[in-house]
């Protein structure tokens, strides 16, 4: 790769460009009359140019399995042990940390009424007995609702809700709001949601995202700090584990992928590649992201004898990733040594512990130099993706603009020179005709503006209509598959421990729900979501090839006007052609993205009830059977069969309540995927081809008013004005000479970078 200019070096050469051309077009609109407008125009053009100078972000997702080492790797990266590790599983949440020139962290808190809708959803079904005849929600802020919460996980024996060995989440997550509430709200105050700390309260950051009584209340955590090394704009996404019990996470992960330039995906050596890996970088592929994606093998160099066992892993990794077609880039190397040197060259006293672990690892010089060499192989990378990823994007952009700028500036300074040596008599018969066709011009941009109007509209009829179909809770794309997947659910039933006692009921009903709501949650995150960024791919794609039928021909009839206008000028003497008039680039705006489909179970009182109820019968039954088995001296029927079947009837319910959430669901999705994205986008695309128009044919047609001071000056002021003209043109050649040309060969530098 060829060697790069700093980024800050490119935006200097081009505020340099941009305040020489300033300089020129303010001397133009004084020069001659025909100049004040032209001017007005290059300015505006000039400032918004230099408005987006600045480095765009650059985001990178760091993701992978939980306890991949993802935290470690990004500490690496920073040189500093900013990001603690073993964070409960059930509030790990995502940290992003951004390039600063002081290190500072801001947190953000949910409001209350967040906090009150994750704690009555953790409380579905909760198998306490003084919560049954609550008939209201909870809210976190009254005392009473406090106290009788306290009293109500009490009653119930937490280990009687473990599920797949692991303790129940929305027991830990109601205990953590219980625990952690005095403490934030002394620190939220009235309506703050928002802390910011300085470098000495980043300790306390720590303790905050680590300890779930206090990490349950955060909705968002941003770090601020400086990097090894130069790099501005970047944003790195420390993710939850990929693999993580918690169907929210991974969704809060694939709707954070949508907006990153580059996904870093950890894999722990210990273990390698496994089924977790292959899947989700599967749905990197489905996701588009492939091409933006590079996998780090997180070495433990305690596990490994060698250079040479180390080499044969690596070279194993490569033939398994073989298994996705299109090659990414690979790297090994342990993160925790890459962290440890980086602190201890940062004069951070390192723990007996971690000192015992470099001895270790450097006593095997071959291996430790390997993975340092890998490290730095893997730094030299990420650095130069961003310095590449920014600069190329900047020259892209900017180095275009200037161009037609400076080709408008030059052809417009060339016409007004050409205007001025014209026949005063010629000018007078063509001004009437310039005139004509302008209002020609100026009438088919308003067809043209009516016509993309009456085309979002038409694009907008067609996105509701393909969208109602693809939401349809019956035949659609998606809700018969949802309906399927609910329909078929077991609820595991056969795998519940449960006693004959009366009290396994309740805790039975309540985890044969939360099974059944994280198993659909997990079917919607892994499956329907990732359906559904397809669909909008291809909505994008087919409402973009829309508005482009709707506008081409309209270009060409505008094409065919301008070109008339140009030959008017023509007739003058002053022979330049008319530019051709084309699309400006579609863009979607960075901060406008498709939310995704999630379905949060609110059940009711009825269902609790009914369920109760059914098992009361069942109760009864068993009682009767328990009588006639006395009479018989037979043995009764075994309880737990009873109470599974109870339960497997409440299940049914649930299915079916479900069901119904689910076409309720969808509807409002769609609709809020059309009002909230797809509409907005459509008057954002279309807005913006307008506004592009409008800008180039602004810069093109002549200022007429000018030309009629002109017409009406005698022949010596022409002259000056010519001599003042000639001048300008050759500074716009030492500019172009200064600014285009050195700019154009560093974009040929990237052109030619595989």
């Amino acid at each position: 790769m060829p060697q790069q200019p700093p980024l800050a070096e490119i935006q200097q050469l081009l505020q340099n460009c941009i305040a020489g051309l300033r300089g020129l077009m303010e001397e133009a609109g004084r020069a001659v009359p025909l100049g004040a407008a032209q001017a007005d125009h290059w300015q505006t053009i000039l400032a918004n140019l230099e408005n987006s100078l600045t480095a765009g972000r650059f985001r990178a997702a760091v993701v992978g399995t939980v306890k991949s080492g993802k935290s470690t790797l990004v500490n690496a990266l920073l040189g500093r042990d900013v990001l603690k590790r073993g964070a409960g599983i059930v509030t790990a949440m995502m940290t992003r940390i951004e390039a600063g020139d002081r290190p500072r962290a801001i947190l953000e808190f949910k409001d209350w009424d967040e906090v009150n809708g994750e704690l009555n959803a953790a409380l579905n079904l909760f198998p306490s007995p003084i919560l049954l005849e609550r008939g209201q929600g909870y809210d976190i802020r009254r005392e009473e609702d406090r106290s009788l919460l306290t009293t109500a996980l009490a009653q119930v024996d937490p280990n009687r809700l473990l599920s797949q060995d692991m303790m129940d989440t929305n027991y830990i997550l109601v205990q953590s709001f219980l625990q952690g509430y005095p403490e934030v709200a002394r620190l939220l105050g009235s309506g703050q949601q928002r802390l910011e700390l300085g470098e000495p309260d980043l300790a306390w950051h720590q303790q905050m995202v680590t300890h779930d009584a206090q990490a349950v209340f955060l909705k968002d955590v941003r770090l601020f700090l400086p990097f090894p090394w130069p790099a501005p704009g970047l944003e790195l996404g420390d993710c939850q584990g990929s693999d993580s019990p918690i169907p929210q996470h991974l969704a809060q992960v694939h709707n954070y992928l949508l907006g990153t330039d580059l996904v870093i995906y950890v894999v722990s050596a210990r273990v390698g590649l496994r089924q977790a890996d292959y899947k989700f970088l599967a749905e990197l592929k489905r996701l588009r992201l492939w091409k933006n994606a590079v996998v780090v093998f997180n070495l433990d160099l305690n596990e490994l004898e060698d250079l040479g066992e180390a080499q044969r892993l690596v070279q194993r990794w490569q033939g398994e990733m073989a298994a996705f077609q299109e090659a990414v880039p690979v790297f090994a190397f342990s993160a925790l040594d890459l962290l440890l040197i980086r602190l201890r060259q940062a004069g951070v006293a390192l723990s007996p512990k971690d000192l015992g672990k470099l001895m270790t690892w450097e006593g095997d010089a071959d291996l430790t130099a390997f993975s340092r060499q890998e490290a730095a192989r893997f730094e030299t990378f990420l650095q130069q993706t961003l310095a590449t990823r920014q600069q190329e994007l900047l020259l892209q952009r900017s180095t275009g603009h200037l161009a037609l700028i400076v080709q408008g500036m030059r052809e417009r300074l060339l016409v007004q020179e050409k205007l001025l040596l014209a026949d005063v008599h010629a000018l007078q018969d063509n001004l009437t005709r310039l005139r004509l066709r302008r209002e020609s011009l100026e009438r088919l941009l308003h067809s043209l503006s009516q016509a993309l109007q009456g085309a979002a509209a038409k694009v907008k009829q067609g996105l509701r209509r393909r969208l109602d179909a693809f939401g349809d809770a019956r035949h659609g794309d998606i809700g018969p598959l949802i309906r399927k997947f609910i329909e078929d659910d077991t609820g595991e039933l056969d795998r519940l421990e449960l006693g004959g006692q009366l009290s396994a009921f309740l805790p039975g009903l309540y985890l044969v729900y939360q099974g059944f709501q994280q198993r659909l949650l997990r079917f919607l995150t892994e499956e329907i979501n990732l359906r559904i960024l397809e669909f909008v791919r291809q909505q994008e794609d087919w409402l973009q090839e829309e508005l482009s039928q709707v506008l081409e021909p309209l270009l060409v009839s505008l094409q065919d006007a301008l070109n008339l206008y140009y030959q008017e000028i023509s007739s003058l003497g002053i022979d330049i052609a008319a530019p051709t008039i084309t699309l400006a680039p579609w863009k979607k705006p960075d901060n406008l993205r498709p939310e995704l489909f999630s379905l949060e179970l609110r059940l009711n009182m009825r269902l609790r009830s009914q369920a109760m109820a059914r098992f009361g019968v069942n109760l009864v039954a068993e009682a009767m059977a328990r009588l006639k088995s006395r009479w018989r001296k037979q043995p009764a029927g075994p309880g737990p069969d009873r109470l599974r079947a109870s339960l497997g009837r409440a299940l049914e319910d649930i299915k079916a309540y479900t069901i119904r959430e689910m076409a309720d669901g969808l509807l409002s999705y769609t609709e809020n995927l059309k009002f909230q994205y797809f509409f907005p986008l459509v008057d954002n695309l279309s807005g913006e081809q307008e506004k592009a128009l409008n800008l180039t044919l602004a810069a093109l047609l002549l200022d007429l008013e000018g030309l009629q001071e002109v017409i009406g000056q005698q022949s010596r002021q022409r002259e000056l004005w010519q001599q003042r003209l000639q001048g300008l043109l050759q500074r716009l050649a030492q500019t172009e000479a200064g600014c285009l040309q050195p700019l154009g060969a560093r974009l040929a530098d990237f052109s030619q970078t595989p």
